[in-house]
């Protein structure tokens, strides 16, 4: 797959003399995959207010509230035949299918969201960590709900020499409000490549159709997700950090329906960490220790950027 964002956003951390922040974001994301091409053009806004909870009642957190609207290009769409499921071998053009069905569409999403960050550094943290726990209303083309929760911390294991322990976990699942209206595959998940589980392809860890005739596979989702990441890092020089990883985790069919047999994925490698300022390169080679079956391998993955 190719894949571009463009995105721009403005912060204002006291609006009207409080500790009420906004953020005014847009956003342009192209995905150019095998079977589709996807284009998400869109604004949002968003308040967040530190909250305070019980004994101290000292702020811990912030409270928000993230309103967006998107507008979706479902385009260039495969009209291969694919094999519906697994047990049957009636054939449909699935992602003609999705086309038909959904296509282009408008979306409306409300966020409500906790989150908490006290890393020690934004850019290359040594202890602390980041959590978010939201839930998601959505309507116009497409009304679903969506709950999940994001969680990262960092361990300080030798403070001489800076060996770092980062362990993450990331939960998802999402449902339509009916059972007509479905879940669309631009909205479904997907684990797999080197920002979920490196060590296998992108998208590869999900519920996979296979072309009708044999030999290809392509992701088609699902609808709930579990993650878990384990990173050890050392620096080595200034600006250059080795890393040994394993990360794991599994994409179920249905809400709230965790798969840990046809669709789990465990890998474990090393990596390369290059600290440039404002361009972070991550260089990293997995293997699999277990994966789905039909799902690619991707030894080599390479990611710019800080947050994992």
């Amino acid at each position: 797959p190719r894949i571009q964002t463009y995105e721009a956003a403005v912060t204002e951390p006291h609006l009207f003399d409080r500790l009420l922040e906004l953020t005014v974001e847009a956003y342009r994301r192209q995905r150019w995959y095998d079977e589709y091409d996807l284009i998400r053009n869109g604004a949002a806004a968003t308040v967040a207010y530190p909250v305070k909870f019980w004994p101290t009642w000292e702020p811990f957190g912030r409270l928000g509230l993230r309103l967006s609207g998107e507008f979706i290009s479902f385009d260039d769409v495969d009209d291969a035949q694919y094999y519906v499921d697994g047990t049957s071998r009636a054939t449909r053009p699935i992602f003609k299918d999705e086309d038909s069905r959904y296509g282009d569409a408008a979306e409306t999403v409300l966020r409500i969201f906790w989150s908490h960050d006290d890393r020690d550094n934004f850019r290359i943290a040594t202890r602390g960590g980041r959590t978010q726990v939201f839930g998601d209303l959505a309507g116009g083309d497409n009304s679903y709900w969506r709950l999940g929760v994001n969680h990262r911390r960092y361990f300080t294991v030798w403070r001489r020499y800076r060996h770092v322990l980062m362990a993450a976990v990331r939960a998802e699942t999402i449902d339509a409000f009916s059972e007509s209206d479905g879940v669309p595959i631009y909205n479904r998940m997907f684990l797999g490549g080197p920002r979920s589980i490196r060590g296998v392809e992108y998208r590869n860890v999900a519920p996979l159709r296979e072309k009708a005739g044999g030999g290809d596979w392509a992701p088609w989702g699902g609808q709930t997700l579990f993650c878990l990441n384990f990173e050890y890092t050392v620096p080595i020089v200034q600006m250059l950090r080795l890393a040994a990883f394993t990360d794991l985790g599994s994409v179920g069919e249905e809400e709230f329906d965790l798969d840990f047999s046809d669709t789990f994925a465990w890998t474990a490698g090393i990596g390369i960490r290059l600290d440039i300022p404002m361009f972070p390169i991550r260089l990293d080679f997995a293997t699999p220790l277990k994966k789905p079956d039909h799902a690619e391998e991707e030894i080599f993955s390479f990611s710019i950027g800080y947050d994992f």
